[in-house]
């Protein structure tokens, strides 16, 4: 909007505030708001408080309306409208200016208020504080009630762009061209970028390249981070030339041709399903907007007097509101809301009346190659399974061979079995179960042989000042999660004896191939298959996470240790396994050789990058939290880390978003899931408080107000999961396991052989056979009526209640968070 116009309009949280300045008398005024928001029912705004309040009101003097935004308010941690006014003093003795912001629905509240000499018209900005910003020839000023008067920049600058850059500590840059108290440029002067609140100084070349800053004409900043005192950062800059270019870090990546010129402002829009609209606002009413991905141009209009970005609608996702110059002067006379996607809603706008300009030759190239990346998509699935047929003749050639070799050697064949081997029988096998049926009872009895888990492979990282070693194990039937552990030994040397080092330890499932998906079995075996599906015969791998303190283990300049895996028995007391051993040398650990690459790239899907990933889960502190929008729909916050936070997905873990850094103690990891369009669950694992704390600054100035966050007991700070549904099937377990320990405990000793009376046709064979027989009364009765040891019984019972108590908490927990 020109500056003479006395209505300014500015968005927040799906609603409308308008300002309006209205004469009162010929020589006094008042600045009147009100709040508007969308219905989608009659396809219009509606005054959504009934009422118009009053901001300012003077009977003697003009007062005109300067700038509107939505600001946070460092004192109440929320996102305020902000209005800044102009009032002309007496005598042309200056200007005064005014900065309010909307307390509450119905007042408003002055922040800042200083007279001036000069009049500022452009480059007035309002940011975080509020925080008012404003250059003038050269000169950059700015204050807040904080710091109760104006201050000056010490670097003169010829300003190009003024804005927040996304860091972790949000900060406002300045960027210009160095200039001499004079006023003039000196010759070989660089580009600067200044920040305000530290006074600190980079070279603008991290931002754009020297030939840039004088065709700029503004731009935004996409992301930026700070790292070994460079500044590295994303940038979207529209130029005097017609062209949109995208910068990384100072260098042009890509260019788009713009379709008018003098381009003024440029805002991103968030719109549904990941996607992204660049909005770029021109002089004369000019606006075009661009897709990020292909960054060609979307649509195209013209007449537009005012552009304003957020969630009109409140589906979870931004739309842009153009307005319109309308002849009649009215608020919101003409309009059109859409988001290029599928919402659109217009008043007084015909279809045809917005130019679409997209070029149908780019269109015609993006449906080639999600055609391309299709084929290919389907060549990789069929390469995969192809590498799957040729695994399993090499297998069975090997097979062979052995089976080759025994028969020569005149040994034994002992083949696989077929649920090793992921086989299912297509036969019928009625008459192997009737000849089961006709075993005698005694054969049933016979103790299970308990098989430790099979250990496939250990590791070792170091994350920070502790060492993880891994395990990673295939459980047997009688294995659950919770009931293995590792310590972790170490082994004498220098005159010191053997001692196990303190250690805490987790079980964690170990991620999946990617490019391994099962596939569904034929029908005729499905139906043969037993309980549990095509998955049962292909145990899931688990892998055990040992943590400790590294520090005591540097005591001289290499150290071995042993990892013990404890899985349980039948017998009292665990059983100890030994899966290896691991050297520690003190220059590795120096050098940083034993840290984890998953922190410097995190997009390898690898083995090692899967024990990476398991080793930061078990060594960072996880958080979970609890986002609620009782009246909107939730953001995507994942979209927020990718873009702002420059969070990449695991490759091997796609579900798990990494903020990668070269120390472990700035690196996060975060997991989203949405619990259904009204809350969802943010999981972020961290090394240490300050970084969450960090995290959560950021987050909080990215939810809008009307989300809730709230923190809930953390899963893997119990040391497993605790929702009700894991403690059913842990007593079921535990029941199970129980009772059968009971009754195998209960029959040792009272199998009866017998075979050598059936050879025989005497009057021996008859008593033998009457003996036989009350002996198997007995033992029928005995099976039917079994006695245990108490001792074990009481234990039994004591873990169930431990269990029952477990499961009730966990269930009392969840009620008072979904309630929450």
């Amino acid at each position: 909007m020109a500056p003479e116009q006395q209505i300014r309009i500015t968005s927040l949280c799906g609603s409308l505030f308008v300002f309006q300045c209205r004469r009162t008398s010929p020589k006094g005024c008042e600045i009147t708001f009100w709040r508007m928001a969308f219905s989608q029912d009659s396809g219009g705004f509606f005054n959504k408080d009934g009422r118009i309040n009053s901001v300012y009101k003077s009977a003697s003097r003009d007062v005109d309306l300067v700038h509107c935004t939505s600001a946070v308010d460092i004192k109440t941690r929320q996102k305020v409208p902000c209005i800044l006014l102009r009032q002309r003093k007496k005598a042309s003795q200056g200007f005064k200016y005014m900065l309010y912001s909307l307390d509450g629905s119905t007042s408003a509240k002055l922040h800042v208020e200083l007279v001036l000499p000069f009049e500022i018209d452009d480059h007035v900005l309002i940011f975080c504080g509020p925080t008012l910003v404003w250059s003038h020839e050269d000169r950059v000023f700015y204050t807040s009630s904080e710091l109760g008067g104006v201050v000056e920049v010490p670097v003169r600058l010829d300003v190009n762009f003024i804005g927040e850059l996304p860091l972790c500590q949000r900060r406002i840059g300045i960027l210009g061209l160095e200039k001499q108290s004079t006023g003039e440029a000196t010759r070989g002067n660089k580009v600067l970028l200044y920040l305000l609140e530290d006074g600190r100084t980079f070279s603008g070349m991290c931002l754009l390249p020297e030939a840039y800053s004088s065709v700029v004409r503004c731009m935004t900043v996409l992301s930026a981070k700070e790292a070994d005192g460079l500044l590295r950062s994303t940038i979207l800059a529209a130029t005097c030339r017609t062209q949109l270019v995208h910068f990384e870090n100072g260098l042009p990546e890509d260019v788009c041709v713009l379709p008018y010129e003098h381009p003024r402002d440029i805002r991103i829009v968030h719109v549904g399903d990941g996607g992204c609209i660049i909005a770029v606002v021109f002089d004369h009413g000019n606006v075009c907007a661009v897709w990020k991905d292909s960054f060609k141009i979307a649509a195209c209009w013209t007449g537009v007097s005012n552009l304003l970005v957020d969630d009109f609608v409140g589906c979870g996702s931004e739309q842009i509101l153009l307005l319109f110059e309308d002849a009649a002067k009215e608020v919101l006379g003409e309009f059109l809301l859409t988001d290029l996607c599928g919402v659109r809603y217009s008043c007084g706008r015909v279809e045809s009346e917005d130019l679409n300009q997209s070029d149908p030759a780019q269109e015609n190239v993006v449906l080639t190659v999600k055609a391309l990346d299709s084929r290919l998509q389907s060549g990789l699935a069929f390469l995969q399974e192809l590498q799957r047929d040729l695994s399993v003749k090499e297998r069975v050639l090997q097979q062979s061979v052995t089976a080759l070799a025994d028969l020569v050697s005149d040994r034994e064949h002992v083949p696989p079995l077929p649920q090793q081997e992921g086989l299912v029988c297509l036969w019928d096998e009625e008459s192997e179960e009737e000849e089961e049926e006709n075993v005698p009872n005694e054969k049933m009895q016979l103790e299970i042989e308990e098989r430790p888990p099979e250990v496939r492979r250990f590791w070792h990282r170091v994350v920070g000042e502790s060492l993880i070693l891994g395990v990673l194990f295939t459980p047997n039937t009688d294995t659950s999660e919770e009931n293995v552990t590792a310590s972790v030994l170490l082994e004498p040397s220098g005159g010191v004896a053997a001692s196990v080092v303190q250690s805490q330890s987790k079980t964690l499932p170990y991620p999946e191939l990617l490019s391994t998906a099962a596939l569904d079995p034929p029908a005729a075996k499905r139906s043969r298959m037993p309980s549990g599906g095509f998955e049962a015969h292909r145990p899931p791998q688990l892998a055990v996470l040992t943590v400790t303190d590294l520090t005591p283990l540097l005591t001289s300049s290499r150290v071995t240790c042993s990892i013990l895996l404890h899985s349980p028995t039948s017998k009292p007391g665990p059983a100890v396994h030994q899966c290896g051993r691991v050297s520690l040398d003190v220059k590795d650990v120096l050098q940083g050789a034993l840290q984890p690459r998953l922190l410097t790239d995190c997009s390898i899907d690898s083995d090692e990058s899967r024990e990476d990933l398991l080793s930061l889960l078990a060594a960072f502190e996880p958080w979970l939290f609890l986002i609620q929008s009782p009246e909107h729909t939730v953001v995507d916050v994942s979209v927020w880390l990718v873009d702002r936070l420059g969070a990449k997905p695991v490759g091997v873990s796609p579900q798990y978003l990494l903020v990668k850094s070269t120390q472990p103690s700035s690196a996060l990891l975060f997991h989203w899931q949405p619990c259904g369009p009204f809350r969802a669950l943010l999981r972020v694992h961290g090394s240490g408080q300050f970084a969450v704390l960090r995290f959560l600054d950021s987050l909080c100035e990215f939810l809008p107000a009307s989300h809730n966050i709230q923190p809930l007991r953390s899963s893997a700070r119990q040391g497993g999961s605790r929702d009700p549904a894991s403690f059913l099937g842990r007593e079921i377990r535990t029941l199970k396991e129980g009772v059968a320990s009971l009754l195998r405990d209960g029959q040792d000793g009272q199998r009866f052989g017998g075979g050598a009376w059936r050879d025989s046709a005497s009057p021996e064979w008859l008593h033998r056979c009457r003996e036989e027989w009350q002996r198997e009364q007995e033992r029928s009765s005995r099976v039917l009526h079994p006695l245990v040891d108490a001792s074990q019984y009481r234990r039994l019972v004591d873990s169930l209640i431990q269990k029952q108590l477990d499961g009730d908490i966990a269930a009392l927990v969840e009620a008072q968070s979904s309630q929450g």
